[in-house]
């Protein structure tokens, strides 16, 4: 019977790589695997100092391969924390750094795979509290200025503090602050607030018309008793004569109208003044 080799080749490979105790892993791209030697009898351990590139490698079944993303990484930090004035504020702060390629091997012999959160994560999140705390509540919720000045001052914080003075192989992009609030409560809080400081408002406003109406009620008055008393006139002559001013306000606003307008001054018994003979 003839053997067919293409049939069996990978089950005879994968056989000969278990006898002689090696492995193949692949490294995507984007990637860097990071060789660890764990020797059972002779040899040297530890980590090799060159990362793999992308592809398969050849490596002993007693070799660790790291996978390590060199591509840049997002991580997210939440707050609940104090202002300057000791009022409540919530929101997302956003570390965005890359392993630097080649480097891969010094971050997890020095650092470890878990670099973030074992060498950066809390001393980030001393940063970002160190600086909110620098502003009021107004400030850091009106004013998108000062995420601006937030995001400059923690990242240059962090490359200081942390990147350059542990040296760690890593490149941050950037720091990004998200939108701060305070807290659902307190947002429920200032919103009735202004509700009652809105309503305060428009009552006072009202009482100043009310009081200016009136004011300029009390003024007409005193005029149009200053008037009635130059013509000499009685309060009822004085309220016929406004009738007739008012009525004839009429006619000149309608003069192609057809209007119709009883006089009803009989009862009164208004005196005109008399006309003088220059008229």
């Amino acid at each position: 019977m003839k053997i067919s080799w293409e049939r069996w080749a990978p089950v005879l490979g994968g056989m000969l790589l278990l006898t002689t105790g090696c492995i193949m892993p692949a490294i995507d791209a984007g990637h860097e695997g990071v060789v660890v030697q764990k020797p059972i009898f002779f040899g040297h351990g530890g980590v090799e100092p060159v990362p793999v590139p992308t592809g398969r490698i050849l490596a002993a079944v007693t070799t660790e391969v790291i996978d390590v993303d060199i591509r840049p990484i997002q991580y997210a930090e939440h707050f609940d924390i104090i202002s300057s004035e000791n009022a409540p504020v919530s929101f997302d702060a956003f570390f965005i750094a890359n392993v630097v390629e080649g480097r891969s091997p010094e971050l997890i012999a020095r650092f470890g795979p878990n670099w973030y959160s074992n060498n950066i994560k809390e001393a980030f999140r001393t940063i970002v509290r160190e600086e909110v705390q620098k502003y009021a509540l107004f400030e850091l919720t009106t004013k998108s200025a000062t995420r601006v000045k937030l995001q400059d001052a923690i990242d240059h914080e962090v490359r200081t503090r942390i990147i350059e003075k542990q040296n760690v192989p890593v490149r941050l992009n950037r720091v990004v602050v998200g939108g701060i609030l305070p807290p659902k409560g307190v947002l429920e809080q200032t919103a009735q607030t202004i509700i009652q400081e809105q309503r305060r408002i428009t009552m006072v406003e009202f009482q100043k018309a009310e009081e200016m109406r009136e004011k300029a009620e009390r003024q007409r008055g005193i005029a149009d008793r200053a008037y009635r008393e130059s013509l000499g006139l009685t309060a009822p002559e004085f309220v016929d004569l406004r009738r007739i001013e008012v009525q004839k306000e009429i006619v000149s606003h309608a003069p192609n109208s057809n209007l119709t307008i009883i006089m009803g001054m009989e009862k009164m018994g208004i005196n005109l003044p008399p006309i003088s003979a220059g008229k």
